[in-house]
């Protein structure tokens, strides 16, 4: 498993902190919750966070051609 930083996560995706916290809070309220580890600080798991973000993806696909 690797384990990124919130830094790390921000520098890797070009987020800007807000969109960080959005995307995290997001996160925690789906299926890939654990991609996000909190213990004293915020880590990462790097291969559920990208499945994360493929699934929201995908979800934004989806919304877009109207298949809901």
């Amino acid at each position: 498993m690797t384990l990124l930083t919130v830094e790390e996560v921000m520098d890797k995706y070009h987020y800007k902190k807000s969109t960080f916290y959005e995307r995290r809070k997001e996160c925690l309220l789906s299926d890939y919750q654990d991609a996000v580890i909190l213990d004293g600080k915020t880590l990462i798991d790097k291969r559920r966070w990208e499945e994360f973000i493929k699934y929201r993806s995908e979800q934004k696909k989806r919304k877009l051609m109207g298949i809901d």
